[in-house]
């Protein structure tokens, strides 16, 4: 089993998440019972504040499902490029199809530290508008929120990120989609793809043939640009994991003694399942506190 390998089960196959959903789809199926009952009322005025506020929760936690699914999906389709013939008929060499993916990759690992933000602020009532629910902001109420573990994940994802933030950045103000494993072999590409349509007289040494110094050469920047996205990944998911897990005691303090009884049977439900699907890769906070292994930060040397 690869320590370092995680899938979105994994992520999500924890005390916070399983809790939340299986009191969400309570709610929700009592909702709708109530609706067959009383047709003059919709969902929002069949709730009570704690539905809403277990809504609005469910909600942030399904955006950064969503996130996590668009990362590995990008990572996915960077890693299978699929019939090479029909990318180059539309001109999309096999570097622009990593960049395509590598730049939603960027631009969701940073919504989802935005959205970790976006979480700690509502469990912990801090009432940070949109705007100013940022690093800063989080990092001045530290004391207040007295969690040491959270804000370790915290400060580690931040101060990694800045490669990523910085890639998304050049994209969203200056259009640009690059990676440094790429930058030397790039025009290789480009003058092999269109050598027989656009460029004439291209000497053959400077074409990627089989064989060639050139092909040696792509290879070797593939590796290195699979092997940083491959981090990015993981990256992306052990904080998610573990900054859940972080989340956890805050979570079942937030559910009062009304609702605890309310929905006692569904929390013992969700616990016995934790317990009984419980694997060395399932996550609580003693396992993650120990066990957290972020690998090489968010990037590798070029």
């Amino acid at each position: 089993m690869d320590k370092y390998h995680l899938t979105l089960n994994d992520v999500l196959n924890n005390r916070f998440s399983i809790i939340c959903k299986e009191v969400s789809t309570y709610i929700i199926n009592d909702i709708s019972q109530k609706e067959k009952l009383d047709t003059g009322k919709n969902d929002h005025q069949l709730q009570s504040d704690y539905d809403k506020y277990m809504m609005d929760l469910l909600d942030i936690l399904f955006n950064m499902q969503e996130c996590l699914s668009s990362i590995d999906h990008a990572y996915i389709f960077m890693r299978h490029f699929y019939s090479k013939e029909h990318f180059e008929k539309y001109e999309i060499s096999t570097i622009d199809y990593y960049l395509y993916h590598y730049d939603v990759l960027c631009y969701k690992i940073s919504t989802l530290k935005d959205l970790y933000f976006k979480l700690v602020n509502f469990l912990y009532d801090l009432k940070l508008e949109d705007k100013s629910c940022n690093w800063k902001a989080i990092e001045k109420r530290e004391t207040i929120i007295n969690n040491p573990f959270l804000f370790h994940l915290l400060r580690e994802n931040h101060n990694n990120l800045s490669i990523i933030e910085n890639q998304r950045n050049r994209s969203a103000h200056e259009g640009k989609v690059e990676h440094e494993a790429f930058k030397e072999i790039s025009p290789y590409v480009l003058l092999t793809m269109y050598a027989e349509t656009k460029f004439t007289n291209v000497d053959k040494e400077l074409m990627i043939t089989n064989g060639s110094y050139l092909e040696s050469k792509l290879k070797k920047s593939q590796s290195i640009f699979f092997k940083e996205v491959e981090i990015y990944r993981y990256n992306s998911f052990i904080f998610t994991r573990c900054i859940l897990c972080s989340l956890a005691e805050k979570f079942i303090q937030t559910i009062n003694s009304k609702t605890k009884n309310k929905y006692l049977d569904i929390i013992k439900k969700a616990e016995l399942q934790i317990q009984k699907n419980r694997t060395d890769k399932n996550c609580n906070i003693n396992e993650c506190s120990n066990n957290l292994k972020i690998k090489n930060g968010y990037t590798c040397s070029i």
